[in-house]
């Protein structure tokens, strides 16, 4: 077919698919072409090609036979997106967001339900996560920064022979950049809210054909959208106030003590590319640094001790509960908005808090530690004042290298070798009030090194793709905190006791051995499998001190009780299995069909109260069944994926309410069966996962891309395993929405002449709300929302300029990311509408 004939079919399909791109709603992934990798010239309006390693060799997505998003670096800055977090919107299946305040600088992840928040180093994450195909073992100070990236993939679904780490609900790549010998760029941005961010980066060749290097280095800035007032400035007229109870902190003549959910980071990375042209060997040398000085999360109060179960079955007023001995009631007074909020509060703001992060000291110390309940022992002298640090801070560093080495035209050898080091100094006040109910000062610092080896061939007339590897893992994680919570009753409640040092440690090894094969057993016909062998060993060790550091803190560790220096270890053995089947419809259709399997590794009692309530749990599981197609159409001027899925989820791991003895029986109460105080983690039930993944990317004509996604996730338990669990069958996962979508559109218009061109974009995305807790009580419901971001960008005729006029949240909606609940209710605020303006100068 000519040139001119199959332009002009092209034409007339994408006339017709004009009618289409508004009715579309589906978002997806307009991923530049990569340079000496597209086997064929697309037409002008097409789509383009987009090659990924999912499968750890180099594939363009749509021969993949597994479902994956992949995302380049200039698609993040089409739509706004500076940091991991922010690609949430877009992802199918995927939930990625900053925990509230009180966990740490940390993340939970989640993708088709499966994943991990929970920041205890005795729990694994359940989505791995890789920068440059180094796996990060945590979910502390993972919000990483979206500067100089090549590309993200998105993998969905168990990851049990693929990734270099085992991974149960999928995996996160990042790709920097390599050096190419030239180039590079300096942008600047300001905007509202205080917003500052520089971003540069250089690349240049030190040897000619040889050597190449890059620098690149960032920093961000913007002001925290929730204000801490002090209650006392505001309130003087409180009787608490007035009688000195609630101290006031605030000086300088205004009530405004701080803020919570500010930006200010600054990293480097430099990155060093060993490739002699014509030459059997690549050496990737990266090394990077980050220093995040940022204050704690965004948090709210949103019910109080009086009415954190209002509208539940059995509602219950805990106000005077909490504190009697600071003779304060932890009331609705400091709720600053919504329902609970008194008629006539000072403040009617959803972004206000009146968190202080100040004990003025009311706790004791504890000397004695006589049998019985908690409240039977005996307390000392006054600890004094504490103050939480306002801090939800990282340093981090970490270097790697990659080798890749062509042994002759069918085999080639790659090592991955990466070690990381990584600080977090967090604190809370996690009651949001003046009254001393929760606060924590915390630092984990984190260390790990990774080896991985792949030998990879191709046979048979290159229609036999053969990996063979291993990986080794090593991790150690401290976790020193002073955990402040006068209402736990473990001493008499005239004089609270419970203020101590957590300082534990986690060692994790893990290696493992896996191969994967493809056989292409026609042009057609592909036939795929894989299997790994991984062996698991965690030691955890427990150490509760005094507030000073120095002796046992007595209700938590003592002669009966002798939890300080106690050793717990978990020990596992897994196999994994994948197979697949994938055909070839047409030229541009292709339909497959996978069994696949991962799971997340077992552990021991994160937060034991007693000695008997530490025993290791198991790994979670799943067994994963995937009917998929890819398909270009319209001459590729629409691309259109999607998936089925369904999983068996075995050995979900929690908290059950009462904890379990060796033999499954619930622990008596003078041996740590006291409800509710149960520092445990079991396997304790299963569950069903289903849904659905579809993904669109149309270029109806030149310069005219619309994309979108839609997905589902449908997750039900279906037993328990233990009589003492939360879990109810049938229900589903607490925090866990379920539909899903997102659709973006933008237009390259040019100005003609040597005017440059203008680039109008539209993002909308809707989330869904979920259910805090089982019997999805209304304080912890979390509601969906659909947030509009818009981008306006002009490209000089070289590309040499570019100016962006961007709007986030561009109809300024108030909603929360999530909602933490205890004895009240706090959630965590999404920001509001920022506008911000960008230039950038590339060289």
């Amino acid at each position: 077919m000519s040139y001119y004939n199959a332009t002009k079919r092209a034409s007339g399909a994408r006339a017709s698919l004009l009618a289409l791109a508004s009715a579309v709603a589906l978002t997806a992934h307009p991923v530049a072409a990569q340079d000496g990798l597209d086997p064929e010239a697309p037409l002008p309006g097409s789509t383009n090609e987009i090659v990924v390693t999912a499968q750890l060799r180099e594939q363009n997505l749509q021969e993949v036979p597994l479902s994956i998003t992949a995302v380049t670096g200039d698609q993040l800055e089409q739509r706004s997106q500076t940091t991991i977090t922010d690609i949430t919107a877009q992802i199918p299946n995927l939930l990625l967001q900053k925990n509230p305040a009180g966990q740490g600088n940390s993340i939970r992840v989640f993708i088709r339900g499966v994943g991990q928040s929970d920041q205890s180093p005795s729990v694994e994450p359940g989505v791995g996560t890789y920068i440059d195909d180094i796996y990060y073992g945590t979910v502390l100070a993972s919000a990483f920064d979206l500067t100089d990236i090549d590309r993200i993939e998105v993998l969905r679904g168990p990851q049990g022979t693929l990734s270099g780490m085992n991974t149960l609900g999928g995996a996160i790549k990042i790709y920097s950049r390599k050096p190419e010998g030239q180039g590079g760029y300096l942008e600047a941005t300001i905007g509202n809210l205080g917003r500052r961010d520089i971003k540069a980066s250089a690349d240049f060749t030190v040897i000619p054909d040889a050597v190449f290097a890059r620098v690149t280095g960032v920093t961000r800035n913007r002001d925290g959208h929730v204000t801490r007032y002090d209650y006392g400035c505001l309130n003087p007229d409180d009787p608490d106030v007035v009688s000195g109870a609630l101290p006031s902190v605030a000086s300088g003549g205004h009530c405004k003590i701080g803020e919570m959910g500010n930006i200010q980071m600054y990293g480097m990375r430099g990155s060093l590319r060993i490739a002699p042209n014509g030459g059997p060997l690549e050496i990737n040398l990266i090394g990077d640094y980050t220093k995040d000085s940022s204050e704690t999360q965004a948090s709210v109060l949103i019910a109080s001790a009086e009415s954190a179960t209002a509208g539940s079955a059995n509602p219950i007023d805990r106000s005077g509960l909490s504190i009697p001995y600071q003779g304060v009631a932890y009331d609705d007074r400091f709720v600053t908005y919504g329902p609970y909020r008194r008629a006539n509060a000072v403040l009617n703001d959803p972004y206000a808090s009146y968190a202080n992060f100040y004990d003025p000291g009311v706790m004791y110390s504890a000397i004695g530690a006589p049998p019985g309940p908690p409240s039977g022992y005996i307390a000392g002298e006054p600890l004094g004042p504490f103050i939480a640090p306002s801090a939800a801070g990282a340093e981090a560093w970490g270097v790697s290298g990659t080798i890749d080495y062509e042994l002759n035209e069918n085999l080639e050898l790659k090592s991955i070798t990466g070690f990381r080091h990584m600080f977090s100094h967090t604190g809370s006040d996690n009651d949001h009030s003046p009254v001393v109910f929760i606060q924590d000062a915390s630092d984990y610092t984190h260390e790990q090194f990774s080896q991985e080896v792949r030998l990879a061939g191709q046979f048979l007339d290159d229609t036999l793709d053969v990996i063979v590897g291993g990986f080794f893992y090593d991790a150690s994680t401290r976790y020193d905190a002073r955990i402040h919570t006068p209402f736990s009753g473990f001493c008499p409640a005239a004089t609270p006791c419970f203020s101590f040092i957590n300082d534990d440690t986690a060692d994790l090894t893990s290696y493992a051995g896996f191969v994967n094969v493809a056989w292409s057993a026609t042009e057609a016909l592909v036939l795929e499998g894989g299997f790994r062998l991984t062996h698991e060993k965690k030691e955890y060790l427990y150490n509760r001190l005094n507030p000073d550091g120095n002796g046992d803190f007595l209700p938590l560790s003592n002669p009966t009780n002798p939890l300080t220096g106690f050793v717990g270890t978990y020990e596992e053995s897994i196999p994994d299995y994948r197979a697949v089947v994938s055909y070839k419809i047409t030229d541009d259709i292709m339909g497959y069909a996978q069994f696949s399997t991962g799971f997340k590794g077992g552990g021991v009692a994160p937060r034991p109260y007693v000695y008997q309530q530490i025993r290791p749990f198991g790994a979670e599981k799943v067994k994963a069944y995937e009917l998929g197609f890819k398909a270009e159409l319209f001459d590729r001027a629409m691309r259109l994926n999607g998936s089925i899925f369904h999983m068996d989820y075995t050995g979900y791991q929690g908290t059950p309410t009462t904890c379990l003895g060796p033999d499954d029986q619930p622990l008596p109460i003078d041996g740590g069966g006291i409800p509710g105080l149960c520092g445990q983690y079991l396997n304790i039930g299963d569950a069903r996962v289903r849904g659905f993944e579809l993904e669109t990317t149309i270029n109806p004509v030149e310069g005219l891309t619309i994309d979108g996604a839609m997905s589902l996730t449908d997750f039900e338990f279906t037993s328990i395993n233990y009589p003492t669990t939360q879990i109810i069958v049938g229900a589903n996962r607490p925090g866990i929405g379920e539909f899903k979508w997102s659709a973006g559109i933008q237009y390259e218009i040019p100005l003609g002449g040597d005017n440059g061109s203008l680039t109008p974009r539209l993002d909308v995305a809707y989330t869904p709300g979920y259910c805090g807790n089982f019997n999805c009580d209304p304080n912890v419901t979390v509601e969906n929302y659909t947030l509009a971001n818009v981008r306006l960008t002009y490209h000089s005729v070289n590309d040499d300029w570019s100016v962006s006029l961007e709007a986030t949240n561009l109809f300024d909606d108030f909603y929360y990311l999530n909602k933490f609940a205890t004895f009240y209710v706090n959630g965590q605020p999404g920001r509001p509408r920022e506008v911000a303006l960008t230039v950038r100068r590339n060289f």
